[in-house]
């Protein structure tokens, strides 16, 4: 069974040290997605991973 996270990112300078943080803990990036207009803009990012036994 897989394990499923979704993280808010709310600037875009900190989508790459987020997803590397998650990759050293054995996630792995399944979806990216933005959403909002303007300055108000969020990033999403889904990860998952092998659920350990």
């Amino acid at each position: 069974m897989e394990e499923w996270i979704c993280v808010q990112v709310s600037h875009h300078k900190d989508i790459a040290k987020t997803i590397q943080k998650f990759q050293k803990n054995g996630w792995s990036l399944h979806t990216y997605q933005v959403t909002g207009r303007d300055i108000w803009i969020s990033h999403y990012l889904l990860f998952n991973k092998e659920a350990a036994s």
